[in-house]
């Protein structure tokens, strides 16, 4: 098949992109989602959010495909659904163009060979888009989606636009969050899309999803259960079945190839240029996405926030977090120190983090803290030792319930203090609310106390570098010195948080007495 080509030819810009470990399975988006797996809750921990992911890129398949940027799968299928095995063969690159084949050659056990490519890098918010043609044979399924699950280590969330070859003239146009399909059905096409290319294109927002079909808005969804939060990899791919048939319809091989033809993919990332004439970017920019937030913890927003359950940090903790025991009530995040039964420890404690690392600007918290002795009330962040870098933390108020009129301020690296200073409180943290915070450059972080620098640090040897998670924790010890000889409190202990902000550099202040003013 020939088609239309694009006017304008583009370099793809395709840098930093991350080599892709083996890669076990593609996606499950035809199967069952399974809500109840245990790791669902886990790997939420780790889950990197939309506001992040790759670059922008234009991929002309102008030249062979860099493996470095994207990853050709090979021997396997996504599940038993499928009736034919992903072939590296069935993928290829000539004149301009992404073929996409699905052939009667047999592969890994079944009678069919099928095409994929996924990116090695997973993507964020912002505007995807392809110009494609697809091939009309029942059974079969042509699409551009983005997944991440997990094979990923995250949950499943998924934007899908779907060409099913039974009815080349309506496509399917969907999102799936934490495994469940938004469901919204085909939509009509306008054309025939076997007999011309098509251009399609999905905008993702923090707050929706909007798909569109040759330049014009087809189908959106604003309801957070059916937007996806979570950064994800891009895919074109093409497969067949021989038992969902109420869906894709009966398969019969037509006694020759089947074709998908890409003319290209591309991604835009959300406030950047659109970066060629045809693009969706051009007539529909997107808002850059900004990390910075105020929290007053109306409610406990999930999405935001993971909360702890289950386990302790160490063996210097006396309890274990519970997820009962970080409450939003009152206008307030609540987390709670009580005596009760948990896992193998006579206390339950509480600890929320917030699911998106953070990297250098100002952090507020308004606050009030518990004093008994052998408890402490913590903000602080944190990043594990990885590839980028070794461990490294920042406590912007330790509050021990042994002296609450004092705040440990502190910054660490292999988890060994690199700064250890301490500032005094008055009223006592446990007697009234205060504002704690910190401003963090890449050569200065400077300490606050409700409203007044009380520390500074100016050796960029004693700054931590890397992005990292905010931690909101309540946890009592009977072995940390510093905290003080345990005192089993009478009855429940309760750290009272009002506000948390976060204000990405070069981004206004966001409310009135904000240090960031």
């Amino acid at each position: 098949m020939t088609g239309p080509r694009r006017r304008t030819s583009l370099i793809a810009a395709m840098t930093a992109a991350l080599a892709l470990p083996a890669v076990g399975a593609l996606t499950g988006h035809a199967q069952t989602a399974d809500t109840t797996d245990a790791r669902a809750e886990a790997v939420a921990q780790t889950a990197p959010l939309a506001a992040n992911g790759g670059p922008s890129f234009v991929e002309d398949f102008d030249a062979p495909l860099n493996r470095d940027f994207w990853y050709v799968a090979d021997g396997y299928r996504n599940g038993t659904y499928q009736n034919c095995t992903f072939n590296e063969n069935n993928v290829a690159v000539a004149d301009g163009m992404l073929t996409l084949t699905l052939d009667d050659t047999a592969y890994a056990g079944q009678d069919y060979s099928c095409g994929v490519i996924q990116s090695t890098q997973p993507y964020g918010y912002g505007t995807y888009e392809t110009s494609m043609r697809v091939d009309q044979v029942s059974g079969t399924n042509q699409s551009l989606f983005t997944y991440t699950g997990p094979t990923q280590g995250t949950q499943w969330h998924e934007i899908d636009v779907e060409m099913l070859g039974k009815d080349t003239t309506e496509v399917e146009l969907n999102t799936w969050v934490n495994g469940v399909a938004a469901g919204g059905g085909p939509v009509p096409v306008g054309v025939d899309n076997s007999q011309e290319f098509v251009h399609y294109a999905f905008i993702w927002e923090p707050d929706r999803v909007r798909f569109y079909i040759n330049g014009e808005l087809a189908r959106t969804y604003t309801d957070p259960a059916q937007v996806p939060t979570v950064e994800q990899r891009i895919f074109t791919m093409i497969w067949s079945t021989d038992t969902l048939t109420d869906w894709m319809g009966p398969f019969e091989y037509p006694g020759r190839p089947v074709t998908t033809e890409y003319e290209y993919v591309a991604f835009t990332k959300a406030g950047e240029e659109c970066q060629f004439a045809e693009s969706l970017a051009c007539d529909v920019p997107v808002e850059p996405v900004t990390d910075s937030f105020v929290d007053d913890f109306d409610t406990l927003d999930t999405s935001r926030w993971f909360v702890s359950d289950g386990w302790r940090n160490g063996a210097q903790q006396n309890c274990i977090w519970d997820a009962d025991q970080a409450r939003a009530s009152g206008g307030m995040l609540n987390l709670t120190f009580v005596e009760r039964a948990t896992g193998d420890l006579d206390y339950a404690c509480a600890e929320v983090q917030h699911r998106q690392p953070l990297g250098y600007g100002t952090y507020e918290i308004r606050m009030k803290a518990v004093g008994n002795s052998g408890i402490v009330s913590s903000y602080s962040t944190y990043v594990g030792a990885g590839d980028d870098g070794p461990a490294e933390g920042i406590d912007i108020a330790k509050l021990f319930g042994v002296d609450t009129g004092d705040v440990e301020l502190r910054t660490s690296r292999y988890n060994q203090p690199m700064v250890a200073t301490s500032a005094d409180v008055s009223p006592p943290a446990d007697e009234a609310f205060h504002d704690y915070g910190m401003v963090w450059s890449a050569d200065r972080l400077d300490f606050y106390l409700d409203g007044e620098i009380v520390h500074s640090v100016t050796d960029p040897a004693k700054i931590p570098l890397r992005e990292a998670k905010m931690y909101l924790s309540l946890w009592g010890s009977e072995t940390t010195t510093e905290m003080g000889e345990f005192v089993p409190p009478d009855g429940p202990l309760t750290t009272q948080i009002d506000r948390i902000a976060y204000t990405a550099p070069g981004d206004p202040c966001q409310f009135t007495g904000s240090i960031a003013c």
